[in-house]
């Protein structure tokens, strides 16, 4: 059976006519006329989706969708835009909206925005299905567990003397899940096979030295608080291999006593649990990023359109003038679909780093040299300010070609959109250092409040409504991370901004973003 709809729109003939095609189509249709009726029937009934309207008087869709998701994160809502509501409609996915389609709305969008909402309610029922039966599993082994320490303790023959796991060592060894003993004094007795093999031999080493790779114990220790309660304790923490590798775990611990029934050890079994959460990150990010590049990709095959039709009318009626500004736009559309497939492909992929020794005077002209005709029809000038004397770097010279091209793209973008001032400049500087280049690029745009540079080098994040995808400045800085260099930005409302790049002459660790 399909979910339970809940449709929210202050017209009466939508929610009529929308409701009938939505019953015929199998769903369980609930209907509200403004956000208020709406979060009194979502508190009642729960519905799984919710259908609304993006502007409605009172409380408008955005709200309402903030309400909803606050209430229940994993509700699917689906936003009803008119076309003049693209940058709302944009904000709407940055708040987790599954999807959102326009007035008037067709069938087949509709069904594929439903159907898009189906299959993240049913990922979610199967990841939750496997976690319950991992969690059954782990409990049931948990439990045979316990009664194989209840075993050893019974068979201890004083208050300090460890387990010995030896008999039971077999069973140890083919569970899948790490599985540790240790003692008041943090000291690991005895460990399984998979715990050995990822973390080291015990050797009478502490716990946090080989679990954690740390030099003090954890501040909320589930075996301490077993030792102290003489109950079990469930909890989530993080691992660190002796290779340096980070995981979540979900631990369990038990205590062991011996034949006085004293605790003098406890038993600690923990699972990996990081694929799920990584999996449910990735479809969060993955929804998001199908939601915001497809509609990124109708705004540009809109502007196609209509370079073609102005190519078009210009040949029919022998206007040149009219067809070099058809295929103006047509290029600039092109542009736009070809960096964002780069976009799309620097972030979904890993690339190596490959340096190469460039000639960096060349480099930054014949970088300049794809910027400058954009910057020409928009009448903004390029001061371009290379230190003498640049000579050679190593670097990857088409990565750091791509990061630059955003930055400059996003600082032409910056001052097309500031109508405040008379004049605009783009000022692309590059200077050597010891060890190190530095790229500037520096506008007299539009700027950037505390907000939004926050989150500019975050996935997905954009300041340019429906004209960005969110991908360039966080494809830059991962770039600029995998040459083990940092990114920088300073800027102010109304003042511009000025993007900082500093590429290491030696690939070192990756730094942190500057704001």
């Amino acid at each position: 059976m399909k979910p339970k709809l809940l449709l929210v729109d202050d017209e009466e003939g939508i929610r009529k006519v929308l409701g009938i095609s939505l019953a015929d189509s199998g769903y369980t249709v609930l209907s509200a006329e403004n956000g208020e009726e709406a979060l009194r029937v979502f508190d009642h009934e729960q519905p799984d989706i919710v259908l609304t309207d993006i502007k409605m008087p009172g409380m408008d869709g955005i709200t309402l969708l903030r309400r909803i998701k606050q209430q229940n994160p994993e509700t699917e809502v689906i936003m009803i835009t008119g076309h003049g509501d693209m940058e709302l409609a944009i904000k709407s996915l940055q708040y987790d909206a599954t999807d959102f389609v326009t007035k008037p709305i067709s069938d087949d969008a509709l069904e594929k925005s439903l159907q898009k909402a189906r299959e993240r309610i049913l990922i979610r029922r199967k990841l939750k299905e496997y976690t319950e039966n991992l969690e059954s599993l782990v409990h049931e082994k948990s439990a045979r567990l316990q009664a194989v320490a209840k075993s050893l303790a019974s068979k201890a023959s004083g208050a300090q003397q460890p387990p010995d796991p030896s008999r039971y060592q077999k069973i140890f060894d083919d569970m899948p899940c790490y599985i540790t003993v240790r003692d008041r004094q943090y000291h690991l007795t005895a460990a399984n096979r998979l715990f050995r093999q990822d973390f080291g031999e015990p050797g009478g080493s502490c716990c946090y030295e080989l679990c954690k790779q740390a030099a003090a114990p954890c501040e909320d220790c589930p075996a301490d608080k077993t030792f102290h309660s003489g109950c079990p304790q469930q909890t989530e923490m993080v691992f660190k291999t002796q290779t340096g590798a980070s995981f979540n775990t979900l631990v369990w611990t038990t205590p062991v006593r011996d034949a006085h029934a004293e605790i003098t050890h406890v038993l600690l079994m923990a699972t990996n649990i990081t694929q799920l959460s990584q999996l449910q990150d990735h479809l969060a990010s993955l929804g998001l990023m199908i939601g915001s590049v497809s509609h990124a990709i109708k705004g540009m095959l809109t502007g196609l359109d209509g370079g073609m039709y102005l190519i078009d009318a210009g040949f029919a009626h022998e206007d040149q003038a009219q067809v070099m500004e058809g295929w103006e736009v047509v290029k600039l559309m092109v542009g736009r679909i070809r960096g964002m497939v780069l976009d799309i492909l620097y972030q979904a992929k890993e690339r190596a780093v490959v340096r190469t020794p460039v000639d960096l005077a060349v480099f930054a002209e014949e970088l300049s040299s794809l910027i400058a005709p954009k910057m020409k029809r928009h009448g903004i000038r390029l001061v371009q300010e290379f230190a003498p004397g640049l000579g050679r770097f190593e670097l990857d010279a088409g990565q750091v070609q791509a990061a630059l091209v955003n930055i400059l793209e996003n600082a032409v973008d910056a001052c097309i959109e500031d109508h405040q001032k008379t004049e605009h400049r783009v000022v692309f500087r590059v200077r050597r250092e010891p060890q190190q280049v530095v790229f500037e690029v520096e506008d007299n745009g539009i700027g950037m409040d505390a907000d939004t540079r926050a989150g500019i080098f975050t996935l997905f994040a954009s300041s340019k409504a429906d004209k960005g995808t969110g991908l360039g400045l966080f494809v830059a800085a991962k770039i600029v991370h995998q040459h083990g260099g940092e990114i920088t930005v300073a800027s102010e409302p109304g003042q511009g901004a000025c993007f900082s790049m500093r590429l290491p002459a030696v690939c070192g660790e990756p730094q942190k973003n500057h704001i």
